[in-house]
């Protein structure tokens, strides 16, 4: 019986660590994927991998860098999509200030300042997107009044957040 019991819990951690593998091999493909895409389409940005806060399993971070504007992307592994939804529930019940959006997926919502933060879900991920843009940068930026500059800062950070989620969701339904 015990000679059974071992057996039984042996072939248990085989199994898991191989359904770890697949999970990990999933994420780094579509992590590739994501890449690769956005490197396609987004010519003349740079990109670099940031290594998230140490003990943040499951977790990636991307910085892409064009000009003065900066895109900070971030992709969560979950076990399930149920658990994703799960994590999202608090962000979904108490942000007030949000903005459902379509074509990305079941949940997918802007919010932040001028709606520029976007977060959505594909079954067991959650996909980040902030945007930064140092409109007092940009070539112009002395001719602008003080409340052209916020409105082109809040305009460029919402179209930077958006084009890149939708290259993000585009990069995730290819096969």
């Amino acid at each position: 019986m015990r000679r059974q019991l071992c057996g039984g819990l042996i072939l248990l951690a085989v199994f898991a660590s191989k359904a770890a593998a697949q999970n990990d091999d999933e994420f780094d493909r579509l992590n590739s994927k994501i890449i690769q895409h956005l490197e396609t389409k987004m010519t003349g940005w740079t990109h670099k991998e940031v290594a998230p806060i140490q003990g943040s399993k499951g977790t990636v971070i991307h910085h892409w860098q064009n000009s003065n504007r900066v895109v900070t992307v971030s992709i969560v592994k979950y076990s399930s999509a149920s658990q994703a939804l799960d994590a999202m529930q608090p962000f979904i019940q108490y942000e007030r200030q949000k903005e459902e959006l379509k074509g990305f997926g079941a949940n997918a919502y802007a919010w932040g300042y001028g709606l520029a933060s976007i977060v959505f879900r594909r079954g067991r991920f959650i996909f980040y997107v902030e945007t930064y843009a140092a409109v007092e940068s940009d070539p112009d930026a002395q001719t602008l009044s003080a409340t052209e500059k916020g409105n082109r800062e809040r305009s460029e950070m919402k179209r930077l957040s958006m084009e890149f989620a939708k290259h993000m969701a585009t990069a995730v339904d290819q096969p």
